[in-house]
């Protein structure tokens, strides 16, 4: 054998290959980012709601006005 034809041989990338355990393990990867998203949005919409209750004394330590906190209230779920 040629010492061009075993570099050729070695050199060539092969296909990457999708097994059913690195399938699942992508599939689960993406199911916990999901899950996180969903979580972070809740909890921004209970952040929301809780601005929403807050007195003007409250809203003026924290830097906001009642307009600011009405718009920051009334956001949706993935607003």
């Amino acid at each position: 054998m040629s010492t061009l034809l075993n570099v050729r041989e070695i050199a060539r990338p092969e296909a990457p290959s999708l097994s059913f355990g690195r399938a699942l393990a992508l599939f689960a990867g993406l199911v916990v980012v999901g899950f996180e998203g969903l979580m972070i949005r809740a909890e921004l919409a209970r952040s929301r709601r809780q601005l929403a209750e807050l007195d003007d004394r409250m809203l003026r330590d924290i830097g906001l006005d009642r307009g600011k906190a009405r718009y920051e209230a009334t956001k949706g779920f993935f607003g």
